[in-house]
């Protein structure tokens, strides 16, 4: 081994060596001092939280004591067994359980074994027992539930030492699973419980204490009114200062859903939206107030709420109204607007359970309404002339039951309207049709109501083959008609905005040259025959010289 071999063992020699004795110095030295700092942390942590605890529970238990004592029933033993028994009574009937199917009784004579006493030589109790017995029958699952939640939340030192329930009759259980809610009723409880009164209880007149927040509002007269009156103070409604019943998750509904005696409960129905027709109206026409149909277990579900969206062209979002309490929307379109918009309805239970609905909402153009012509059904059924020179013409409208006399002198021509009452054959003068403020004699205005034949001649001429008449209104233009009986039952037309006689307008227009037209014996309205203008001279020329009967010569062979 040369002189670098043996200077590098050394070396490895003192490194091997001081490894060894830091390591054990950190494990045999540092480390359990290191534990022991740590340990005496905790105990220094722990001393501290428990001073503290020391120190609140200090504070607190003057606070304690006096919260203790306001849960105790009243000093005065008789007011105490007397209020005491009383609000179990108000306990049970609000748990629906009918008056005279209950009962509330003291023990008077309570077992006072295991009350503790208080120091002293005195041998004095702790607190003294109230003990009552409850006993109520016809009753389900439900009232069990209500009474004993109520009870909880009774901000008094109680509990409940016994309790029994049964069926009235057992012997049924067998054949009674699964009864409905309303068939439940046959449980007969009874319980009993024991209330205390602390020694050095704080004096007071009514079995709950009176918060003060009854002097802020009515003075500390109200508050004396309501603490030193008994009745008064059944009034009151309790306030639990601690958490005495079962969490949310564990609610005492349970005890009633499922019911150990019958079975459990049919599932409740659900809350749902029923089918709402859709709405189609004109323009113009009112939307009535449109109801929303619930299903659904109500008395399960509880207060249900609604609320609509909508979703189209038609309606604004604040034209749908809804009314919760009446359970209906009110749906205002746009005056004048058409077009649809979807409406979704959203119902929420109180217990979060939701359903929606939808419908639609349509306003369409007005309608247009295309009317019948009943030309055809308009006839000129008999034309005679006399030897004296006068002529008469029947027009007859089956349609509408309407008839047109014509009576014809060598000097003039006059038109007569009749019409027939509904469910009568006796015809009556329209005395509308002859309104002096319009009539013209020798016009015939045929326009009854309901149709769209609108024809208003003048008559020029009549002989034994028909009348003469000249077209006063084309049917291509519309024109105002005069008022007349219209109609199968015989209504009256409104009067025209218009004169009816060409003696009433007034147009500045040139004068066309007049239209004739033949309109033979027996032959309808629609079968008028046109007149060339040659023949239409010579009659309007022969009327005016030889007057309307006997001037259609010059024109007879126009059939």
């Amino acid at each position: 081994m040369n002189i670098r071999e043996r200077l590098l063992a050394v070396v490895l020699t003192c490194l091997i060596v001081a490894g060894v004795a830091g390591a054990g110095g950190y494990l045999l030295v540092y480390e359990p001092i290191r534990q022991k700092w740590g340990a005496a942390a905790q105990l220094e942590k722990e001393i501290a939280d428990l001073t503290a605890k020391r120190d609140q529970f200090a504070k607190d238990r003057k606070r304690l004591e006096e919260v203790v004592k306001r849960r105790s029933l009243p000093p005065d033993e008789s007011l105490a067994r007397r209020e005491y028994n009383d609000m179990l009574s108000r306990l049970v009937r609000r748990a629906g359980i009918p008056v005279g199917s209950f009962s509330v009784t003291q023990n008077t004579n309570p077992d006072a074994k295991g009350i503790p006493v208080l120091p002293g030589g005195g041998k004095k109790p702790a607190y003294t027992k109230v003990v009552s017995v409850v006993e109520f029958q016809r009753a389900d699952m439900w009232a069990v539930r209500d009474f004993l939640e109520g009870y909880y939340k009774l901000n008094l030192l109680h509990q409940i030492t016994n309790l029994s329930v049964k069926r009235a009759d057992d012997a049924a259980s067998a054949g009674a699973r699964n009864k409905p809610a309303d068939n439940r009723k046959d449980l007969s409880v009874k319980l009993t419980t024991e209330a205390i009164i602390l020694d050095g209880a704080e004096p007071r007149m009514t079995l709950l204490t009176v918060s003060k927040g009854f002097a802020a509002v009515g003075g500390w007269a109200g508050y004396s009114a309501i603490a030193d009156t008994p009745e008064a103070g059944r009034g009151l409604t309790p306030v639990q200062l601690a958490p005495v019943l079962a969490t949310k998750p564990r609610d005492y509904s349970f005890l009633a859903v499922k019911d150990v005696f019958h079975g459990p409960l049919p599932t409740p129905a659900p809350l749902k939206v029923e089918r709402i027709p859709d709405v189609a109206v004109r323009v113009g026409d009112p939307i009535g107030p449109i109801t929303v149909p619930l299903g659904g277990d109500f008395d399960y579900l509880g207060k249900i709420t609604l609320s609509a969206t909508v979703n189209g062209d038609l309606l604004p979002a604040d034209a749908v109204v809804v009314d919760p309490a009446g359970r209906t929307i009110t749906v205002t379109p746009p005056e004048g607007e058409t077009g649809s918009s979807t409406i979704t309805v959203v119902a929420r239970s109180e217990i979060g359970t939701e359903a929606k609905g939808t419908f639609r909402v349509t306003v369409d153009p007005p309608k247009v309404v295309v009317k019948e012509d009943v030309s055809a059904a308009i006839r000129l059924i008999l034309v005679s002339t006399a030897s004296d020179g006068t002529a008469t013409a029947l027009i007859r409208d089956n349609a509408t039951r309407q008839k047109y006399e014509i009576e014809a002198t060598r000097r003039r021509v006059k038109v007569t309207k009749f019409f027939y009452g509904e469910g009568s054959n006796a015809k009556r003068k329209d005395p509308d049709y002859h309104d002096p403020d319009q009539y013209v004699p020798d016009e015939l205005v045929i326009a009854p109501d309901g149709t769209s034949t609108r024809r208003r001649f003048k008559v020029v001429a009549v002989d034994d083959a028909g009348l003469i008449v000249q077209d006063l209104q084309p049917p291509e233009a519309p024109a105002p008609k005069p008022a007349g009986k219209g109609g199968a039952k015989g209504g009256k037309d409104a009067k025209p905005k218009e004169p009816a006689g060409p003696a009433k307008a007034a147009s500045d227009a040139p004068v066309a040259a007049p239209t004739l037209y033949r309109w033979a014996a027996g032959k309808s309205l629609a079968g008028l025959v046109k007149l060339s203008p040659e023949e239409a001279e010579k009659v309007l020329r022969r009327a005016a010289e030889a007057g309307p009967v006997g001037a259609t010569a010059v024109a007879a062979t126009g059939n």
